[in-house]
């Protein structure tokens, strides 16, 4: 059975090419995009690993981060994002975050993250 990966992020283009990557490397991948659907699908269901933008409306990738573990404490957490700094960096990896990913990346970089 293929490993689960949810992946939040409010750009539909960057959902769509996740999934399509993930995919073809053999994952099981869902894509919300909206950190509250995000946070409600892994209230129904169980995924090996969470891949979440850190900017996005209404609530961020680190907000996302702390809701999950909240109800999932153990979830793998990946942070994204196209405005790295090591304030955020620093703060995700304090909230739990296995790693902090900057866009854009290489596919082999995310396939790394992942592995």
């Amino acid at each position: 059975m293929p490993e689960r990966i949810l992946v939040i992020d409010d750009e539909e283009s960057m959902c769509s090419f996740m999934e399509i990557m993930l995919s073809k490397a053999g994952y099981d991948v869902e894509t919300m995009t909206s950190g509250t659907e995000g946070i409600e699908r892994l209230r129904e269901a169980n995924f090996d690993l969470v891949i979440a933008d850190l900017n996005m409306p209404r609530m961020s990738g680190l907000e996302v981060l702390e809701e999950v573990r909240t109800f999932k404490a153990e979830q793998e957490f990946i942070v994204m994002t196209a405005f790295a700094s090591v304030d955020s960096a620093i703060e995700a990896m304090k909230k739990g975050a296995a790693d902090y990913i900057t866009k854009p990346f290489k596919v082999d970089e995310i396939k790394l993250a992942i592995e």
